[in-house]
């Protein structure tokens, strides 16, 4: 199966204006809070199948060090383009630059990929200098559905999952959490009924920005007081490889 996103999909799944998506906004505030935390001030990051640029745009303005390299051949967005790479494979990417990269986001991506292992493997030679590694995940494979499907989506992770990914590869895990609890319920309901999802993402107007802005920080709430094992549509890992050796 093709890992990279046509441009069809990308304009299906990633429409302008996604970043003021409930779900976006609310993903962008977990990795800035998972990052103020976990990483150090001097960490230079790089997000792997970034897109656009939208996470690279957001990080960026909150005072990060952030590049991205995108695999499919995509417009980045023009207020982050001379930090994005788009149609290159990781790892062949600025061999200049590979060392100084001490952070990498892996944000809904490796759920892409038939063999994660060798992939992440691969990573932690590519890049020498890893102490952080942060993981987006679709989460729990009893919310499945047709959506997973037609996005090209292996599997659906469990925090066991993701714990024993890290123990194959010799990563020490961080931490672990679920996230997106609201959508959770919704999307069990949906699964048991047989009802499949909407697959074509759709940009809030003007209007209904208010309404995104307010559901993401319900998402943003939720995540601060419940506790992190407390199911949710998808799932984080913080990995902290030594000398990305992996």
């Amino acid at each position: 199966m093709e890992t990279a996103f046509s441009k069809q999909q990308y304009e299906l799944f990633y429409p302008p204006g996604i970043e003021n998506h409930w779900w976006t906004l609310a993903r962008n505030k977990l990795l800035s809070d998972i990052l103020r935390s976990d990483s150090e001030a001097t960490d230079s990051l790089l997000e792997v199948g970034c897109g656009r640029g939208v996470v690279v745009q957001n990080l960026y303005d909150e005072g990060f060090d952030i590049h991205g390299v995108e695999l499919a051949d995509v417009r980045p967005l023009a207020c982050v383009g001379a930090r994005v790479d788009s149609g290159t494979d990781v790892f062949e990417w600025r061999p200049e630059l590979r060392a100084q990269v001490t952070g990498l986001l892996l944000l809904d991506v490796i759920e892409h990929l038939p063999e994660v292992e060798p992939f992440l493997k691969k990573l932690g030679v590519t890049f020498p200098n890893l102490s952080l590694v942060v993981v987006t995940v679709p989460a729990r494979k009893e919310i499945g559905s047709n959506y997973d499907a037609v996005v090209g989506h292996y599997r659906r992770y469990s925090l066991e999952m993701l714990e024993q990914l890290a123990a194959n590869v010799g990563w020490p895990v961080g931490r672990t959490g679920y996230f997106f609890r609201v959508s959770y319920l919704p999307m069990r309901l949906m699964a048991m009924l047989g009802v499949n999802r909407n697959t074509h993402f759709k940009s809030p107007g003007k209007v209904m920005q208010h309404l995104h802005r307010i559901v993401s920080r319900v998402c943003t709430l939720e995540q601060r007081v419940l506790p992190g094992r407390v199911r949710g549509s998808s799932a984080y890992a913080v990995y902290h490889p030594t000398g990305g050796v992996g």
